[in-house]
């Protein structure tokens, strides 16, 4: 704060930054953990645990330390109060980078402050930021130690030529945490300080280089902490508990398939959907205006290399994202691209300045105002959309999905978000230690499948036939059933044959140990039905995006079961019930259109998603 009195506006424009969207922020977190990864980053900070690959041990260590020093709400509400604590210091970052980048251009005071609270504002205040700061999760934590990084670097560009490394040292301090967070996120910081780097090593020879990899090198070695918790943890994904297990983890082999050609879509696609990310969160005219931003820094002398920093974080970080894939309808595609967000409102504000800088001060000044009021618009549109003040939708899904199921029952579970809310409430609550919740996506992972039979052994056959086949033998699982109650939770993996003996139970289908009777299906129809209204009449109408994805993916498969079983009143039920969502959603109007033809079973395989 001392650095801001001197820059126009005292200490006031930093706090207004970052102030206002705290205040949203602690305003609008989850009490309960959200989707996706929310459930097992809660389940890993009950005690030092360790999270999917990478292991996220940074995370791990602070998230855990901060859930116990506050005792206050659940685990899930304080780890999410970390994530907005998080992200405003990743804001303040973003605030001095953006005074620095516009100082650059050649306004000064009160407007370069101004304009730098509207950039802020117009990145931080945006659904995807908003979304990272109120719910559990790694992205704000990883967009401070990349913003901070970003800054130090415009720091020292803005000083150049200079003697005085330390932004660059600071900076690699904090690629080391990064590192240790989330690396792959961090790695792509390394092409923006590239030239940095570069100017650093001509003007003083290779100690900036080896004094910076050790710095860096210092925060890698909190990877020790995966070790040291593999066998205390009670989440230990992947047991890092031996050299090549540790590497397994660190690498994140399991995730190396989804890049590039290994996941759906053409790479332009999936450019396109970051394309679209961006306008949505700050407008096609923001990244029209970034352009131009872009284009006066690098014509400025004094402003070329912060111009070429920020564009380049703006391209890597959005190519990135787009290579690595599944960018559409992905929260955590968001995530990723927090620092884009933050480049794209400087470069916008940079074109602003660079206007400002052309009149006088008054003129400045009101240039200034009047994009700190057009930046304050987006976040008032979409803030709303992105609060979770209130948020329960997860916790009313536990009720069907686990609370509610028979006693000593085996379910059968594909999605990861379904196993990481079980994880949340095994290891945080200790429900349900009678059910054996058996991670289907998470199989592979070493010693999964041992530390399953080593607590339910009648499990051994089953397992054992899906490691060597690669899907569940419908004899096994009979077999199972005719012991303990045996549900599967849809999904497309889930082959069509072995629909013959399931019927509906609830959220699931129960595995019938001599084949699914007419009787069997049409009864469990009703049940089932019964129970989606109820869910319904609880959620209302749910604003959550996310929520109404996971009651749209649940709707789906169990309509192209019913489909495939010949319950075509059933099926269109519950295509009624997607279409209410997404009523453009072709596999959902092609299956309802094949209802409306012929009787009896339809061939479902033309309306399943790739």
């Amino acid at each position: 704060m001392a650095a801001d009195a001197t820059n126009g506006g005292g200490p006031w424009p930093a706090a207004l930054a970052v102030g206002v969207p705290l205040a949203c922020w602690l305003a609008t977190a989850s009490g309960h953990g959200h989707w996706l990864d929310g459930g097992e980053l809660v389940a890993q900070t009950a005690d030092f645990g360790i999270s999917h690959p990478p292991g996220h041990p940074l995370f791990g260590v602070l998230a855990t330390g901060f859930a116990w020093l506050l005792p206050v709400g659940s685990l899930a509400f304080r780890v999410a109060l970390l994530s907005a604590l998080t992200a405003a210091g990743a804001t303040y970052c973003v605030f001095r980078a953006a005074r620095a980048t516009f100082v650059a251009t050649g306004v000064t005071g009160a407007a370069a402050s101004t304009l730098a609270v509207a950039s802020t504002w117009l990145a931080c205040g945006s659904y995807a930021w908003w979304l990272q700061a109120v719910r559990p999760e790694v992205y704000a934590l990883q967009a401070l130690l990349v913003c901070f990084a970003i800054e130090r670097l415009v720091a020292l560009e803005a000083a150049w030529p200079t003697a005085d490394l330390r932004p660059l040292y600071q900076a690699s301090v904090a690629l080391g945490l990064a590192l240790a967070n989330h690396h792959f996120l961090a790695l792509l910081l390394l092409p923006a300080g590239a030239a940095t780097l570069a100017r650093a090593v001509a003007a003083r020879g290779p100690r900036p280089v080896w004094l910076g990899a050790g710095l860096v090198a210092s925060g890698v070695l909190l990877y020790l902490y995966l070790p040291l918790r593999a066998e205390r943890a009670a989440l230990a994904l992947g047991h890092p508990n031996s050299a090549s297990r540790l590497w397994w983890v660190v690498s994140a082999e399991a995730f190396q398939k989804n890049q590039g050609e290994g996941v759906p879509g053409t790479l332009g696609d999936r450019l396109v959907d970051v394309f679209v990310h961006l306008a949505e969160n700050l407008h096609v005219a923001t990244l029209v205006i970034a352009l131009g931003g872009a284009y006066f820094l690098l014509r400025r002398p004094a402003g070329r290399r912060i111009g070429v920093l920020w564009l380049l974080v703006l391209l890597v970080f959005a190519g990135a994202r787009a290579w690595l894939g599944f960018v559409r309808h992905n929260p955590d595609a968001l995530g990723y691209l927090l620092p884009a967000f933050a480049a794209a409102s400087v470069l916008a504000g940079a074109f602003v300045a660079t206007l400002a800088s052309l009149a006088g001060p008054r003129v400045a000044f009101a240039l200034a105002l009047l994009g700190l009021g057009a930046a304050a618009i987006p976040p008032l549109e979409r803030g709303p959309e992105a609060s979770l003040a209130g948020f329960r939708d997860t916790d009313l899904f536990d009720d069907p999905i686990r609370r509610e199921l028979p006693t000593r029952a085996v379910v059968l579970v594909h999605d990861p978000s379904t196993v990481f809310r079980h994880w949340e409430s095994a290891i945080v609550e200790g429900a349900r230690p009678d059910v054996a919740f058996v991670p289907v996506p998470f199989l592979t992972y070493p010693e999964m499948v041992d530390d399953l039979v080593a607590r339910h052994p009648d499990l051994r056959a089953l397992l054992r036939a899906y490691l060597l086949e690669g899907q569940f033998d419908v004899a096994a699982l009979q077999t199972l059933a005719a012991e303990r109650p045996t549900l599967v939770e849809l999904d497309l993996r889930v082959p069509i044959e072995l629909y013959e003996t399931l019927a509906p139970a609830g959220f699931h289908h129960r595995v019938v140990p001599a084949g699914a009777t007419e009787t069997d299906i049409r009864e469990g129809l009703r049940d089932q039905e019964a129970r989606w209204s109820e869910l319904e009449r609880l959620l209302g109408a749910p604003k959550d995006p996310e929520t109404r994805r996971r009651v749209l993916w649940h709707t789906y498969v169990a309509a192209l079961y019913a489909a495939e079983v010949g319950e075509r009143d059933a099926a269109r039920a519950l295509l009624a019930r997607g279409l209410a969502i997404e009523p453009d959603e072709p596999p959902l109007r092609g299956l309802a259109a094949a209802l409306e033809e012929g009787e009896g079973r339809v061939d479902t395989r033309p309306f399943r998603v790739d």
